[in-house]
């Protein structure tokens, strides 16, 4: 379960400078999910994936071959270096160095099946940094199912030299043979300079509803302390982020505004949406079906019909979808209307057209 409407990097965009030139390290890579959602928010970001599983690293070689700012490392992370099994299961997400214990394959079935046990390098971060000469990270990304402590015993001295935050998996039930616990990975880096900011996924399993495994951010101390005492943070919910396209749109002079998108983001501000300033005009979406309907009291429209209503902007009101409005978003922009995501800034820097009205 979600506990926050956006995810840790997202968040991180509150203490972290979104135009610098970070260092991002993701332990347990898979196929490159994190390192694109990194560099959406931080498009100046080096990123250095770590994935051991050789098929799994096949698929991130593939999709990450055209980005540069993305280096790739077909190693293990853990507190020693040299090589080690790593457990290659049916659900390539589950695979780890440790073994799937009887809990876990009880919580997932198949998908903790281990199909193949692989020899694979291991590396620590530490001897990596070193060995790299990369002189600092900024962020640190551990998904290592279960050998997650491992991981962060083998990076005290990066740690020491500046990560400012740490974004890391956790199991609260032992889904692993061996693995360590939440409190544990707390206590390690507590001890380390580090507090947790927000857990933002938790999870449960079986008919008990066991709380399994989550996601916690840790920021360095110092930098949540000053976190603690802004008064301008931004509001990164769906509405705050409406919001603020909103007041946005209106300095730039546009006043005929719609939102792109009927499902489920839309749907959960829909009691705010008669209160907004600007107003909306209206709700674009593609599916026929809900052409007409009204989402708090705002119709439904095709984007073919924008233009009847001058439309000049329309915000991209989802997340899980975004790049597929703005891609079906092409027509609108070739017409001179502006197009705003909320989440991905990285869709509208290659076209910065200014906006104007649509005519028929």
């Amino acid at each position: 379960m979600k506990l926050f409407a956006y995810d840790a990097y997202a968040s991180l965009t509150r203490v972290l400078p979104v135009d610098e030139p970070l260092v991002v390290v993701d332990v347990g890579a898979n196929e490159g999910q994190t390192a694109r959602r990194v560099l959406a928010e931080f498009p100046r970001a080096t990123v250095y994936c770590f994935e051991p599983a050789p098929e799994t690293f096949k698929s991130l070689r593939h999709n990450v071959a055209d980005d540069a700012r993305i280096h790739l490392e077909p190693v293990a992370c853990g507190s020693k270096v040299g090589s080690v099994d790593f457990h290659v299961t049916d659900n390539h997400w589950c695979s780890s160095v440790l073994a799937p214990s009887d809990l876990g394959k009880r919580f997932y079935g198949d998908w903790y099946r281990t199909k193949q046990v692989v020899k694979v390098p291991m590396t620590t971060l530490d001897t990596w940094m070193t060995d790299r000469r990369v002189p600092r990270v900024d962020i640190l990304k551990v998904d290592a199912q279960g050998y997650d402590l491992e991981v962060l015993r083998g990076a005290t001295r990066m740690l020491a030299s500046g990560v400012k935050a740490i974004n890391c998996e956790c199991q609260f039930a032992p889904e692993y043979e061996g693995c360590a616990t939440f409190s544990q990975i707390d206590q390690f880096l507590v001890a380390k300079g580090y507090a947790l900011h927000q857990l933002h996924e938790v999870h449960d399993r079986g008919n008990e509803q066991q709380t399994t495994y989550g996601d916690g951010l840790w920021l360095r101390t110092d930098i949540l302390e000053q976190l603690r005492n802004r008064k301008d943070l931004p509001d990164l919910s769906p509405l705050g982020r409406v919001r603020t396209a909103l007041r946005t749109a209106q300095i730039a002079g546009c006043s005929r505004i719609a939102l792109y998108g009927s499902g489920r983001h839309t749907r959960g501000i829909a009691e705010h949406l008669a209160s907004l300033s600007p107003q909306i005009v209206a709700i674009i979406d593609d599916n026929p079906q809900t052409h007409g309907t009204r989402i708090g009291g705002v119709e439904v429209i095709s984007p073919a019909s924008a233009h009847l209503l001058n439309i000049d902007t329309v915000i991209l009101s989802s997340d899980a979808h975004e790049r597929t409005l703005w891609d079906n978003s092409a027509a609108l922009r070739a017409r001179g209307v502006r197009v705003m995501p909320l989440y991905d800034r990285s869709l509208d820097r290659t076209e910065a057209a200014p906006a104007r009205s649509m005519v028929a």
